[in-house]
């Protein structure tokens, strides 16, 4: 029976609080919490949900929308002090609630974001190393035969300087600036060095958030060393795998305590992890923990991109306050001639040593209409946006206001290529039909979202082929995992192929980090249909084409963000279906999740 009031329940479900929230007010209200308690618990999980790590008693508008009106914005803090379930910062029994300064925590929360901050404020206090910079220079190093403008600094060199010279570095960039090129540089730098001096070369672990792109960072991996072509001696102490963080801290299905913490670090000189931008608050947390005391912790993602799906916005946390690339007098010194032409600053930040954004896009060119584009977004600039949308090309299309006939033109496309999974050779050779192109949605829910989407197309193809639309093993389907299962070795964004042999049952195929792999339909996780997808599953992808739909007028899930990270997944071209408005409001609209995690790093 519940402990909540009725007028209590009945509040909470008007401004729309998830049943999650309410069982956890009715849970303090039962325990002694009265209304302020009950209604602190039930905000702060909601704000989780929203993805912030902490609920801003200060914004509660900005945080939580129409929930804020639930308490007294002005009275709710005194209210929260000294309830019984509500501890502060600085006390020493654990409660559900921690009450810091204007932010209002979940308990676990509050200790991931302390924990996070207090290991990483260990790793920039560590001396800076010595760094020799002309192993490293565009001119001799291995940076060698790099095209620079006159005048430019080469910040990929600059990012290997960095992350050589201290134990956290995080090196930020847009697609294809060139990430994973210089890690495999930074790697062969360290293993040479200890190599010329007669010590044990470092270890490396490489690691991603989802199987795919683990996959695709040691692809990238192994692209840079055939083209460096290092020798014998070197390239066997390199990493021959990547994998996720699950598997990299042995978190298994179901529990939420890593094999690998701060009393069982992960046996590696050093971490790098790639598409961090997708990592949230806790899994980073346990991540910093199993780093060890030695060894240097490096981040690769974008810090415009869209953040977790989970609660935080680590990367973007960490890089906020660091600027861009605003470096310390000391650092411009010790870079000599790689930061020769990088203007003196004063960081704002004790993390701006540690932070480099390249520049420089390799996967289109800033002045192609890809790279204007996400520019323009990027700049909060809907006039350029709408320039380069207006002049149609080659690489960009947009089609403003679709009408019924043009979504139905769209669909039958999309059902022609997709046709290719159906008639592929091998499953193999249909997923990499599968991943040359890829509708994205903003939405899940409604006409334009990706359920939708992908019931048309599945329909348009089982008029061609004759199967089921609704049925979930017919040949052909396209599947992407929704929750991680690591002892399949399979996890959240995994894309795979159902296929019928004709001589065998039916199967479900992924290219894992080990390889092609098929299981039997009982032991997948929960998955879905993937002709189209939202544009947040599709963070760490890209394709050779994208078609990118927007829901009609100023939804409010359009935001710079969200169309940053869409416009980018494209590597050649691009095809638009929106309103002017629609990308005009998401342009305007920025993602605010709340965390102290850059004010605790930084105090």
């Amino acid at each position: 029976m519940s402990a909540l009031p009725t007028h209590v329940r009945d509040q909470l479900e008007v401004a729309g609080l998830r049943p999650a929230d309410i069982a956890l007010a009715d849970w303090g209200w039962r325990h002694g919490g009265e209304r302020p308690g009950a209604l602190g618990l039930a905000l702060a999980n909601h704000a989780v949900g929203l993805g912030h790590t902490g609920l801003p008693l200060q914004a509660l508008g900005d945080a939580i929308g129409p929930a804020a009106r639930l308490v007294n914005a002005e009275r709710f803090a005194e209210e929260l002090s000294g309830n019984p379930l509500v501890a502060t910062a600085d006390g020493d029994t654990p409660l559900p609630l921690v009450l810091d300064g204007d932010h209002l925590y979940l308990q676990r929360y509050w200790a991931y974001e302390c924990d996070l901050a207090a290991r990483l404020r260990e790793l920039l206090a560590a001396p800076p190393a010595p760094v020799d910079t002309d192993r490293l220079s565009p001119h001799g190093g291995l940076f060698a035969g790099d095209w620079l403008a006159a005048g430019e600094t080469n910040w990929q060199a600059v990012a290997a300087f960095v992350a050589q010279r201290h134990r956290f570095a995080v090196i930020s960039g847009g697609p294809g600036t060139g990430k994973t090129y210089t890690i495999v540089r930074l790697m062969l730098r360290l293993i040479e060095a200890a190599l010329a001096d007669g010590e044990q070369p470092p270890v490396f672990r490489l690691a991603a958030p989802t199987g795919k792109a683990a996959a695709r960072m040691l692809a990238s991996v192994q692209r840079g060393l055939a083209e460096l072509e290092p020798p014998a001696t070197v390239q066997q102490h390199l990493p021959a795998e990547a994998s996720t963080l699950h598997r990299l801290l042995r978190l298994h299905h179901g529990s939420t305590r890593p094999g690998h913490d701060r009393d069982r670090p992960i046996p590696a000189d050093g971490v790098i992890v790639d598409e961090a931008s997708m990592v949230d608050l806790p899994l980073m947390a346990k991540l910093a923990a199993a780093v060890p005391d030695h060894a240097r912790l490096i981040l690769l993602g974008d810090r415009y991109q869209l953040a977790s799906v989970e609660s935080g916005s680590v990367l973007a946390d960490l890089c906020a306050p660091a600027g861009v690339n605003a470096f310390s007098a000391d650092q411009l010194t010790a870079g000599a001639t790689l930061l020769a032409r990088a203007e003196s600053a004063t960081p704002a930040s004790p993390l701006g040593d540690h932070v480099v954004t390249l520049q420089t896009s390799h996967r289109f060119q800033a002045d192609s209409p890809i790279g204007r584009l996400a520019a323009a977004i990027n700049a909060g600039d809907p006039d350029a946006v709408a320039t380069v949308l207006d002049d149609p090309s080659e690489e960009v299309r947009a089609t403003f206001d679709p009408d019924a006939g043009q979504i139905q033109r769209l669909v039958e496309a999309l059902a022609e290529h997709y046709a290719a999974l159906h008639e592929a050779a091998s499953p193999e050779a249909a997923i990499s039909a599968l991943e040359d192109i890829r509708l994205l949605t903003a939405t899940r829910i409604g006409p334009l979202g990706s359920e939708a989407m992908n019931q048309r197309v599945a329909a348009t193809l089982a008029a061609r082929y004759g199967f089921d639309p609704n049925g979930h093993w017919y040949h052909g389907r396209p599947i992407m995992v929704l929750q991680n299962a690591p002892r399949a070795g399979l996890f959240n964004g995994d894309i795979g192929i159902v296929w019928e042999d004709a001589d065998g049952p039916t199967r479900a195929w992924f290219r894992t980090e080990d390889g092609m792999r098929s299981f039997h339909p009982s032991v997948l996780p929960t998955h879905d249909t993937v002709y189209a997808m939202t544009i947040h599953k599709s963070q760490g992808s890209e394709f050779e084409v994208v078609y990118l739909l927007l829901p009609p007028g100023q939804s409010r899930v359009l935001t710079r963000e969200l169309l940053y990270t869409a416009v980018t997944r494209a590597r050649s071209r691009l095809e638009a279906y929106g309103a002017h408005e629609a990308w005009r409001a998401g342009v305007r609209n920025r993602i605010h999740r709340f965390s102290g995690i850059g004010r605790r790093v930084t105090e």
